[in-house]
């Protein structure tokens, strides 16, 4: 347990929840074309971070943090507990190079 509250073995599978729908363990899973879309960043969060922000707020937070030592990922947890989230923040984002064949020549 972590603090008492967060059971460990949610995360790894616990059959009892699973089994009353308490806990999905099924994944989400996305495909992307990374060369057709070219990305700037991915962000890659637990739920403390979007109990703070939306979707598109977090992309604009961070676009404006890219050049930031962890690309504004320090930043955004940060803001979301200042905004008040009670929940665990970790936040992970990865910066894409940009892959244009014109900038590799």
């Amino acid at each position: 347990r972590v603090q008492g509250i967060l059971a460990m073995s949610r995360s790894l599978g616990d059959y009892p929840l699973k089994n009353l729908n308490v806990v999905i363990p099924d994944p989400d899973i996305l495909t992307f074309d990374l060369d057709k879309l070219q990305p700037e960043f991915m962000i890659l969060a637990s739920d403390g971070l979007w109990d703070a922000f939306s979707n598109e707020e977090a992309v604009r937070f961070i676009k404006e943090r890219l050049d930031e030592p962890h690309f504004g990922a320090k930043s955004i947890v940060l803001q979301s507990f200042y905004r008040g989230c009670p929940d665990n923040i970790t936040v992970m984002v990865v910066k894409f190079r940009n892959s244009s064949k014109t900038e590799e020549q």
